[in-house]
């Protein structure tokens, strides 16, 4: 009833209010507090020092709790592989295998012009848009490295360039569908996620060997020929191993769902 409606809805407005206002204070009074000691102000000062970089967010995940993000990347390569899995072993139900009344009507009229072949009309849709996409394939992946090489000084690094690069594959396979994609690029995501596994674990274990603690970073400055000092770190090999298993598990999912748009129904 009317009535009924507008009683929920002052209730709804009620407790919305009660929200609002109390994390409002609540927020004011944590922003009014004056500030306490806590070791973020030991990151900021020794990320530079101890780190080798000016960026204190990448610092922090590749040198100061690498150990962390090694474990992160991990059970990210593992939660790939499990939805890879088990949509491999996933069909969809017949009811859901027929083409789109939308697509119907397009191989229909196709069908029915002399001067067309089956597919024109879905070979030309979104034709402009498609033709950008994959032009800015190679735009996306330049910037996704540039925000990998930069990441330790400047804001960037392994997780935001591999997002990065996944996006540019993501943009290919809804430019040119699956069976196009596939059959142009040879992408190998579980070599991706391999070969970051590897190289994260490798360079914490040359850290080891040297005799320091597991996963620390050594940096200097390589002299280059009319550049002058360029700073290197051992941790921006570390950060290209998240970059590659960043990759690697996305595309693996990506692959997975995309393959279901392909697959038969069970029998």
């Amino acid at each position: 009833t009317p009535l009924m409606v507008r009683i929920r809805r002052s209730r709804d407005l009620l407790l919305a209010i009660a929200g609002g206002t109390g994390m409002a204070a609540l927020s004011y009074a944590m922003m009014t507090r004056p500030a306490v000691d806590s070791i973020s102000r030991y990151f900021v000062e020794n990320a530079y020092a101890k780190g080798g970089g000016a960026n204190v967010v990448n610092v922090i995940l590749v040198h100061f709790r690498g150990f962390d993000t090694l474990g992160e990347i991990t059970v990210l390569a593992i939660v790939a592989l499990t939805v890879f899995t088990l949509l491999r072993r996933f069909r969809p139900a017949p009811e859901s295998i027929e083409l789109p009344h939308q697509q119907q009507r397009q191989n229909d009229f196709d069908q029915a012009e002399e001067e067309r072949s089956h597919g024109d009309t879905l070979a030309h849709y979104l034709f402009v848009p498609r033709i950008i996409m994959q032009w800015l394939f190679p735009v996306i992946l330049t910037f996704a490295i540039f925000l990998l090489m930069r990441g330790h000084d400047l804001p960037g690094g392994g997780f935001a360039g591999g997002v990065t690069a996944s996006i540019a594959i993501l943009l290919l396979y809804m430019a040119g569908g699956t069976r196009w994609v596939e059959a142009r690029l040879d992408i190998r995501p579980l070599r991706w996620i391999s070969i970051g596994l590897l190289l994260a674990v490798g360079t914490g274990l040359a850290a080891w060997i040297a005799g320091y603690p597991f996963l620390t970073s050594y940096f200097s400055y390589l002299p280059v020929p009319l550049i002058g000092n360029v700073p290197i770190a051992s941790a921006l090999l570390f950060d290209i191993g998240v970059f590659a298993v960043v990759v690697g598990t996305t595309v693996l999912i990506l692959v997975a769902l995309a393959h279901q748009s392909i697959r038969s129904p069970p029998k």
